[in-house]
């Protein structure tokens, strides 16, 4: 029988084309289905039609900072494919900023007991590309708050595949006294002269939408609780001016760039989102009017407390936070997407992903490349670290007997940070104290319903639970990498697993509670065989496994195991499916 025929390029192009942008993986999946459809979607050609098509780069995820943990990449959606590439390296990185396809991060050094500094690296994470430098020592030694932005460099350039294009870093910080900004270009390779903008009490602050309009940044500065203005720094001519805010109190609102191209800002009054604007007058005063107001009530739960935390401009879309976590609103289509983060202090991360991205040659950049770079401490600091954690070891082990739940999360909790400190967030020394701090977030008793009597506390007392939920997951799927890194099957990993679908169960994600079972299971299986009743003789979280796993038929063969070695449990059928 004669193949098919093969379909003309140009149909081929016109429905390869068709694949959505914020799921990368539909395209890498495409180029696997033969040799032809290979050459096709890794082609530069492709690409560039690909983009220009779609116009609007995909917002792939959130970079979610946290104090405890490295900061952690969110898919935008379940469906999405996973982000490939993780962090530069392992040190206490903290997302500053990101744009045009490049990631902004800060890394802070300790010099000395007193003194501190901080270096930044972009970082290109499809490209697989990252530099690194350190600020104007003349200011940066004093800096108290900072924000920094990234952006495309390259002349008339839209922004749909920039990468690999010359890039600029505006970094601005505060002392209390006046704010201070810089200019870092890579085609030059060197900072600009600083310049400074005085102001008592000045507060930059962070977390904040960072908008770009033209060629200026713009920030939100707070110099009392209840009185702030705006920040303007223009990254070509270095000029760095204020003005006031909107009559809006400060954590209120989230700068933005509006559909005309000026600086506005966003605002919620219980379910009206508020749209401001500005105009410039002759003498150059900024003044601002309220242009817009949106009523959400039919698109949001009525109840949720809502704030606006930003606003991606080319696509139309604000991120809100609300009772459940952070959720995003397309005002043209009218869809609210609930994603799964709990934490506001987060950065979107837009970029096209296409197959000729991952084939190209990783380039060095001109900045100092990063290194993997982990010093060994002297053996007096190594003791005094062990001696710290084992006093705390014991301290929350006994906290743990006496049911002090609390206590013995602390105790975690401190071992963590101290691992941390000293090896760095990724450090194989680290992998047991993630699992143990994210098993003591799962060992928290749930609080007793009739003590929870109004509305409000029974909501605060839910978002707590979610958010105890979603950092012990964080916590477990920090060790998971580090874990799997170690060659064989441990008892650990058995462990580590076990824990992760407990956890997953508790979100409500069965399917990756079902992935982890099996895998938990299955490093089970290699430890002990071929004596598979031991497998039943290890209490710990295994008859919860098996539980979960008669849902997949891949852990249909530890169940039979399970029966014929030791019965039904009490209670159970002995028919499990």
């Amino acid at each position: 029988m004669p193949p098919p025929p093969e379909l003309c390029r140009d149909l081929l192009v016109d429905i390869l084309t068709r694949l959505p942008p914020d799921d990368p993986g539909c395209l890498f999946r495409a180029s696997l289905v033969c040799t032809a459809w290979r050459a096709l979607l890794t082609s530069p050609e492709f690409a560039r039609h690909y983009r220009e098509v779609h116009r609007t780069p995909p917002l792939l995820g959130f970079f979610e900072n946290h104090d405890t943990v490295t900061p952690w990449f969110a898919p935008s959606s379940p469906a999405a494919s996973p982000f490939p590439p993780l962090f530069p390296d392992r040190r206490a990185l903290h997302v500053l900023d990101s744009r045009h396809g490049l990631v902004l991060l800060s890394n802070p050094i300790r010099i000395t007991e007193n003194d501190h500094a901080v270096s930044l690296i972009v970082w290109d994470p499809v490209g697989r590309r990252q530099w690194e430098s350190f600020p104007p020592p003349d200011f940066a030694s004093t800096i108290l708050c900072d924000v920094g932005v990234v952006v495309c460099a390259a002349d008339d350039c839209d922004h749909l595949g920039c990468h690999g294009s010359p890039f600029l870093v505006g970094y601005v910080g505060t002392d209390y006294r006046s704010a201070h900004a810089s200019v870092f270009s890579s085609e030059t390779n060197s900072w600009s002269p600083v310049v400074s903008c005085p102001h008592p009490d000045v507060e930059i602050l962070r977390g904040q939408p960072k908008p770009l309009v033209g060629n200026a940044v713009y920030f939100i500065c707070e110099y009392h609780p209840d009185e702030s203005f705006i920040l303007c720094f223009d990254l070509f001519s270095r000029k760095l001016s204020k003005f006031d805010g909107p009559p809006i109190h400060h954590y209120k609102y989230a700068l933005m760039k509006t559909e005309e191209g000026v600086l506005g800002c966003a605002s919620m009054e219980g379910s009206r989102l508020c749209l401001w604007s500005t105009e410039t007058g002759p003498d150059g005063a900024v003044a601002w009017m309220e242009s817009r107001v949106i009523d959400l009530h039919k698109l949001l739960s009525s109840n949720s407390f809502l704030h606006v935390i930003g606003f991606e401009d080319r696509a139309g879309v604000y991120y809100l936070t609300a009772d459940y976590g952070v959720a995003t609103v397309d005002l043209k289509s009218g869809q609210v997407n609930k994603m799964s983060i709990i934490h506001s202090n987060i950065v979107p991360y837009t970029s096209f992903y296409t197959p000729d991205q991952a084939v190209e040659v990783a380039q060095q950049g001109r900045w100092e490349e990063v290194g993997d770079k982990e010093e060994e401490a002297d053996e007096e600091v190594e003791q005094q670290v062990e001696k710290a954690v084992q006093e705390l070891f014991t301290k929350g082990s006994k906290a743990l007997k006496d049911e002090d739940f609390v206590g013995a999360e602390d105790c975690k909790r401190r071992i963590l940070e101290i691992r941390v400190a000293h090896h760095g967030k990724l450090s194989p020394k680290c992998r047991s104290a993630y699992h143990n701090y994210g098993c003591a977030l799962l060992q928290k008793p749930l609080p007793n319903q009739d003590s929870v009597k109004s509305t409000t506390t029974q909501s605060n007392t839910e978002r707590d639970i979610v958010e105890d939920l979603d950092l012990a997951w964080k916590m477990l799927h920090v060790a998971r990498p580090i874990s799997e890194k170690s060659p064989g099957s441990t008892t650990e990993k058995y462990k580590l697993f076990a824990a992760l679908a407990r956890v997953s169960v508790e979100r409500g994600d069965m399917n990756y509670s079902l992935i982890a079972c099996f895998k938990a299971l299955a490093n089970m299986e290699h430890l002990l065989e071929p004596d598979y009743r031991h497998i039943i003789n290890q209490k710990p979280t295994h008859t919860f496994c098996l539980r979960v796993a008669v849902q997949d038929w891949r852990c249909k063969g530890y169940l039979i195991v399970h029966v014929t070695c030791r019965g039904p449990e009490k209670g159970q059928s002995s028919f499990v499916g």
